[in-house]
């Protein structure tokens, strides 16, 4: 079976956020701010809905790394296909993840480690002639 499902409407592509990245976001500050009950609050409350009616069990966590780790865990599979893992990782290895992406294509393996300047989106060359802002470093 293929996994095919995107958020789409009647003029294209969803480029806003989500219903379900908002009460992801929620849940993972109110952990990071060690309101555990709260942050796994707005994330049962996003699940529930996830599940066939009577079948889902509510998380529970003892320690704020449980919690953050299993909001991050949701939060990967929740977001999956959207683009956003690529800011998400930015934003972990900024906070000391040290997150290293490593692949194999060919028999070549390429590494991009935590904070590289690969990370950094090249702004497209008409911006930077028009606002004389510099590339970014790369």
């Amino acid at each position: 079976m293929l996994f095919k499902a995107y958020y789409n409407n009647a003029n294209g592509p969803l480029v806003s956020v989500a219903t379900d990245e908002l009460y992801l976001m929620a849940a993972e500050c109110k952990v990071r701010m060690n309101k555990i009950q709260e942050g796994i609050g707005y994330l049962n409350a996003l699940l529930v809905k996830r599940w066939k009616t009577g079948a889902f069990v509510p998380i529970t966590a003892n320690s704020q790394a449980q919690a953050l780790d299993i909001v991050l865990k949701e939060r990967r599979k929740e977001l999956l296909i959207r683009g956003l893992r690529w800011p998400d990782l930015k934003r972990y290895n900024r906070d000391g993840a040290n997150i290293t992406l490593t692949r194999t294509v060919k028999g070549q393996t390429y590494t991009l480690p935590p904070n590289d300047p690969r990370y950094a989106i090249a702004i497209p060359e008409d911006i930077i002639t028009l606002s004389g802002m510099p590339q970014n470093p790369r």
